[in-house]
Formats: C-alpha cells, structure tokens, sequence
C-alpha cells in the first residue's frame, strides 16, 4: 500500500517506518512507503522551499516548479483538474493543503514531542498499537448517514483527520494549527457548462497518460458520463474500455440496456463481464485486504475483486474511472426545503415540497412544517437531540415524517445496540454540538453537501486502497475538487430540487446521451443480489455476531443474529441496520490479521529540510 507521511517537532523523529524512503534526498523526517504511480507525485526545489503535489493533477511540471519559486496559494486544490493534495516543507514548517474531496485524506498524531502527519490513519495508529476509537466506532455503527460526525476524526484513539479544503500547519515546534481555506462560493454562468467543462478535464487528467484506460459502464448516468467524456478525449486514435459488470441471465432492458446503448458510442470499446453465484454479497469477507477503514465494497468484495482482477488480466488496466460521488454531489437532500424557508423562497418551497411529497407518496403539510421547525432551528440543537435519544431509547426529531427535512435523519434504536454503544456515541455527539461550527442560518445546503462529499471521498479511499491491492489505480472525477466547486456554486435560486433526478448532468450531457438515457429519471436497484447474498451466507454471517465489535461491547451478538435472520427473510427495515456492522466487522478482523506498519527507532541527526 502507497502511502506518504512525516514528523515535525523541535528535534528529529525518534521513528520513522520500516521499509520506506525519504520523500527528498535532502528532507529528514518525511517518507514514502511503496511506490506512487506515474504522474502521482511530483516535486519541485528551491534554495527555500519544497514542494509535492500528490495524485491526479493537470498542473504541468512548469507550474509545480511556480509553487516552489513562488510559495503555494490557498486555493491551490481546485487550481487544476484532479484530485490531488500539495505539501510545502521550509526551514520553519510542514504545511499541507487537502483537495476538497477528501481522496486524499491526511491525518495527524501528536506523540513524541511533535506531530506525526500521513496519508494513512492506519499507519499513525501503529505508532500507539492499533488503539480504536470506540466513541467513533459506535458513530458509525449508530449513525453512518451523519457525515458531519466524521469531520475531523479517524477510527483510531489519538488520530485526527484534516478536513477536506483546509490547510494544517505544522511549526517546528510541533504544534499543529489547521484552518479551512475554502468555502462554497456561489458562481453566475450556466451550471451545465460548466460541470460539463470540469467533468471533461477531470475525465482527460485520468485517460491522456494512461495506455489502458478502463471505465464502469453500468448504465448510470455517472459512469456512462465519464465514459462518453473519455472517449471524446481519445477520439479518433484511441479507446476507452467500458466494463459492465452483470449476471448471466439479466435482461437487456433496464441497466444492461442503457450501458449497451452507450457502449456503441464512437470511442468506446464495450466488454462485458459475467459475474456467477460465487460473486454474491457478503461472500468470503475473511478475504478483504485491509484499508484505513471500512470501505464502502466491502460487503459486494467479492464481485468488486473479480471485476479488478479480471481488467488486470484482461486489458492491463492502467487507470479505472468509476462514477462513485455523483449521487452524492448531484441529488439534492430534503434539508434543501429548510433552506428554501429561511432563505424566505416560499413559493419555490411550496412548489418543491409538493413535488417530494408526491414522489414518496406522503403528506405534503407535514413536511412543510418539518421544513418550517428544521429552519427555525440550528444543527447543534439536532445533534444534542439525536444524543438523548440514544440515551434515553427514545426517537430524535419524533415529529418528522418519513420524507423528513431535519439536521439530522431521524434514526431507530437498531436491536442490536447495547446501552455501552449508545452512551459513547451520545458522549462524542454531545461534544461534536458543544464545538461544531455555526451553520449560516441560510444558504447551508451547498456547505452540508460539502460535508457528504468529504465522507464519501474518504470512503471511497478505501475502496482505492483495496484496488491498489490488486494492481488497479481507481478514481473517483466526481470527487475531483473543481468538480465539486463548480457544482457547490450553483445558487439556491438556481439549484435542483429534492424530486429531479439529475438535470444539471442530464443537461450537460444532452449531446452525448443517448435519448433513452437522457429521459432517465430513477437509479438502478440491486437489493434482489444483497438478500440473496445474506441468505445464502447467513451461517457466516452469524459467526460475525460474536466478533471484535461484540468484545468491545457495541453490539449484542444474539439480537445481532436475530436482526441478520431478519434481514435475510427481507424484513423492512432490518437490511440497512446490519449492513454497516457486517462492513465494520469485517474490516476490524482484516485490521487485525494483517501484517503491521511496523515502526523503528531511530537516531538520525540534522534538521529538517
């Protein structure tokens, strides 16, 4: 596994991580483990500074050598295309700048007189014995939909996560001091235009160096779209290879085809991939390699690995686009209504919550007035709510609907939790309200989506770190920092509503989409394949119960079962209670199995850069 780190304190590291390399020649205390790929790392050097721009950037070798000569500017991550983070190192301090994506997470830990920094949490959480944080473990077993509970922390006990868009400074005295750097900022222009510009060179940062480049083309809107921007990039020398992944016996209407569809565009080479029984959910899940934590294919790894090796075998794939993110980033949450309120927009509240109510098939009244309570309310009020609730059993925001407008979505007591789960993540989110930011009181819907983002790029880095282990690099352009920013700038006036699937996308790509495409307005289901997979391997499933999650008392292994049984036989309800815990208890068994980052001690003399 690639990953990148350093310390900065008034001496040198006492320690530094076996089997590495010093990131410069001349730098002490700033190391590389494994090898970055081609074009993902780059440096430049002056007489006072030092710079790495880290990932996939448009930036030419010329511009990376401007940072050096002229120091780095806060809105470095979305001066280019990519996804990428930038490290400036001086006589005085180790600065990073994270993309706003959260693709390149960097965390922090502060042991040793100074502060350890990384590209991976597992490898600082070596430093003190893998210890985990039980207050965020319970978080994200209680509530993994809250992405504002996962901002600044990591599953492990002292490890601290830089949020994405923010800038941390690390002095030579070893203190840490981190700012945010970036903000949405709302943009005039055609919204289309202009993802459709960025999506376009975000495609083209992944395609132009590579030599085989592959795409999920699952018949999505997301993954056709870099797809099709793919193949104009390379048209008329090149291909790009669409993979639809599918079952044998699958319809050629639906998703099939939609991706046959667009498979036959100019550019594309279309090759499908079979998938057999054996590639079920949550099958062989004492197989996931290890990552910084539990990554979202972890419960479908099977089908996920067999996908990746077979483009390995196959095409000698050098770089994979995938369309994770664009759900995320391009569908409007319902908390939009609130926005909609106390931004004094009624009519067009009016006209959008009818529009929802009717696509859930719910009452329109009561979800104007969770509208009206959401807005005359603030976020730290929510979460302390939602930490009595599970303090006292009962429901957080009991009067919202099922199409609910709250902070934070109303969330059940799943059966499984113990009394221990549910006052540790009540302690944490107490302290998360007592010093969380204040949220404008309008115009927060682009912030909030911001707050997804980063979860689901930090996410999806995991994901990135299982390809990595079977020789794949993956990306994400959704999650790509000017994507993001161009999208955030869409004023709420001007922003889709909770009940449009889509049209700012389907509008950029009006040209590219085939017709049938274009009029898509639902996503894809595959909730059949996941009860096949828990009844098919619900015996292991049960011995997961009595597992590392059970021994640290945050879930009750007999109610654990009970729920998994319930969730086979396709109960309402009991399949998104468990699916988290399944993913978490994998992940802890391949935490603990695999072989460790393993730290030594050194005596190196001599200063920092």
């Amino acid at each position: 596994m690639f990953w990148l780190g350093g310390f900065r304190g008034p001496a040198p590291s006492r320690r530094e991580p076996q089997h590495s390399g010093r990131m410069w020649p001349h730098v002490a205390d700033c190391w590389l483990s494994g090898s970055p790929r081609e074009q993902e790392f780059r440096t430049a050097r002056t007489a006072t500074r030092t710079v790495a721009v880290v990932g996939s950037c448009g930036a030419s070798d010329a511009d990376v050598l401007r940072l050096a000569t002229h120091g780095v500017p806060d809105q470095v991550a979305s001066r280019w295309p990519g996804a990428y983070i930038v490290i400036e190192v001086t006589n005085e301090a180790t600065t990073v700048w994270t993309d706003l994506g959260g693709v390149w997470p960097i965390y922090t830990l502060a042991v040793d007189g100074g502060t350890f920094w990384s590209s991976s949490s597992r490898a600082l959480a070596a430093l003190t014995g893998l210890q985990l944080d039980t207050h965020q473990l319970a978080v994200e077993l209680l509530a993994p939909a809250v992405a504002c509970l996962s901002r600044d922390r990591s599953m492990f006990a002292g490890v601290s996560l830089v949020p994405p868009g923010h800038r941390a400074v690390l002095s030579d005295t070893g203190c840490l001091d981190v700012e945010p750097v970036w903000h949405p900022q709302q943009r005039s222009g055609d919204p289309a235009s202009q993802l459709r510009a960025e999506l376009s060179m975000a495609a083209a940062v992944r395609v132009q160096n590579a030599k085989r480049p592959t795409v999920d083309l699952s018949g999505g809107l997301d993954s056709t779209t870099l797809a099709l921007l793919a193949a104009e990039q390379l048209c008329p020398d090149r291909t790009i290879t669409g993979v639809t992944v599918h079952a044998p016996e699958a319809s050629c209407e639906g998703d099939l085809g939609y991706a046959r569809e667009a498979g036959r565009h100019l550019g594309i080479t279309h090759e499908y991939m079979p998938i057999s029984p054996e590639h079920v959910p949550y099958s062989a899940l004492d197989t996931v390699p290890v990552a910084d934590e539990p990554a979202p294919s972890t419960v479908a790894y099977t089908r996920f690995a067999a996908q990746l090796d077979w483009m390995r075998d196959r095409f000698g794939t050098d770089s994979h686009m995938t369309g994770d993110g664009g759900d995320s980033l391009l569908r409007a949450e319902p908390i939009m209504l609130a926005d909609l309120v106390a931004s004094r927009q009624f009519r067009r509240a009016w006209r959008e919550a009818i529009a929802w109510a009717r696509l859930r098939r719910v009452a329109v009244w009561p979800l104007l007035a969770d509208s009206i309570r959401t807005a005359r309310t603030d976020r730290p009020a929510a979460l302390r709510s939602l930490a009595r609730a599970w303090r006292t059993g009962r429901p957080a925001d009991a009067g919202a609907t099922v199409a609910g407008v709250t902070w934070c979505s109303a969330i059940a007591q799943p059966s499984w939790s113990t009394q221990e789960s549910r006052e540790l993540a009540a302690s944490l989110v107490t302290r998360i309200a007592a010093h969380s930011a204040a949220v404008p009181q309008v115009g927060f819907t682009p912030l909030l989506i911001a707050e997804v983002m980063a979860a689901v790029g930090r996410t999806a880095r995991a994901d990135a770190q299982i390809a990595e282990h079977h020789g794949v690099p993956m990306h994400n352009p959704f999650l790509d920092s000017r994507v993001i920013d161009a999208y955030l700038s869409i004023p709420l006036h001007a922003r889709p509503g909770p009940a449009e699937y889509k049209p700012v996308l389907r509008n950029a790509m009006a040209d590219l989409f085939p017709p049938t495409l274009a009029r898509r307005t639902t996503k894809g289901s595959f909730t059949s394949d996941f009860y096949q997979g828990m009844r098919t391997n619900l015996a292991q499933l049960h011995d997961l119960a009595d597992g590392y999650l059970a021994v640290l008392g945050l879930v009750d292994p007999a109610r654990l079962r009970h729920a998994m049984t319930s969730a086979a036989a396709g109960l309402p309800g009991a399949f998104q209670s468990v699916d988290t815990v399944i993913s978490t208890e994998a992940w802890l068994r391949s935490l603990h199995s695999a072989a460790p980052i393993v730290w030594s001690s050194t005596h190196q003399a001599g200063g920092t850069s």
